[in-house]
């Protein structure tokens, strides 16, 4: 599996100075949805990049594995969860889980399925079988949480967006819209949960209003979108954010921008759970 944004190998270096695991008690509060208490449950974090979601959750559940494809954010991870007694890393492709049929409690992916989609054509078949892949693994009555952006979060939800509007639209054409993204899970057999928006959580933390952060590139390294801006693109951005910085304008700026966040969010968790095969 390739991603359709940048080399993490590169980037995974400086990743956790910028990303922060959002939606905790989101994730949480869905995999409660499982009869089997959150203490006892088995998960699988898909994707789980440098291992931020499961260093969070370590305490709160039985056991949780991560799957990465990237051995630089891997390499990261392990360092992170060495010692952590109830979590295994392996890399692999979510595309084929390397684990058996009805092993897991749960399935988190954190800002994973746009890498999915096809460079070139945008194709959606490998969401397709991320999904069955998920279904496969999942227990019945497992909970699968997808946390995702939407197209307006894409363009709106973040401050810096209006500085790369053209790496911004490049980007969009991985995300799913949360309405086809939900056909999907019903068409892979998944029973609908709920759909939740954090407005009051931004995806970097609080590096995320650092006005100068554009400037720093370990902080665009912290959204791939960043990596999709031309060079010229790039150039102009950093121009105008110095150029607001020395005015004195980034700070309105930021603020007229950041109203839009809180009204619409960063991101999206979407659940779902695996139903009971009902006899015949």
């Amino acid at each position: 599996m390739h991603t359709s944004f940048e080399n993490y190998n590169e980037t995974s270096n400086s990743y956790d100075q910028t990303r922060t695991p959002l939606g905790l008690e989101i994730i949480l509060g869905c995999l409660a949805l499982n009869p089997l208490h959150l203490s006892e449950q088995v998960i699988l974090d898909g994707g789980c990049g440098t291992g931020n979601y499961i260093h969070a959750l370590l305490d709160r559940l039985k056991y949780i594995y991560g799957l990465e494809v990237n051995e630089g954010m891997l390499s990261q991870a392990r360092q992170k969860l060495e010692t952590a007694p109830n979590a295994t890393l392996a890399q692999g492709s979510l595309l084929q889980i390397p684990y058996g049929d009805n092993m897991f409690d749960g399935l988190i992916m954190n800002q994973v399925i746009h890498h999915l989609a096809d460079r070139q054509t945008g194709d959606l078949s490998n969401t397709r079988t991320l999904l069955a892949e998920a279904y496969r693994a999942l227990k019945p009555d497992g909970v699968l949480i997808i946390n995702t952006s939407s197209q307006k979060q894409l363009f709106d939800g973040y401050w810096w967006a209006d500085l790369i509007p053209e790496a911004m639209g490049r980007a969009a054409r991985f995300f799913l819209p949360i309405p086809q993204l939900n056909e999907m899970l019903t068409a892979a057999g998944f029973r609908l949960g709920g759909v939740i928006v954090p407005v009051h959580e931004a995806l970097q933390g609080p590096s995320y209003f650092d006005p100068r952060g554009p400037l720093d590139a370990s902080y665009r390294a912290g959204d791939s979108t960043w990596a999709l801006a031309t060079p010229t693109e790039l150039d102009r951005a950093i121009q105008r954010t110095q150029k607001m910085n020395d005015e004195g304008t980034m700070t309105p700026y930021m603020a007229a921008r950041d109203k839009l966040r809180q009204q619409i969010g960063q991101t999206t968790f979407v659940s779902a759970t695996k139903p009971h095969l009902m006899k015949k």
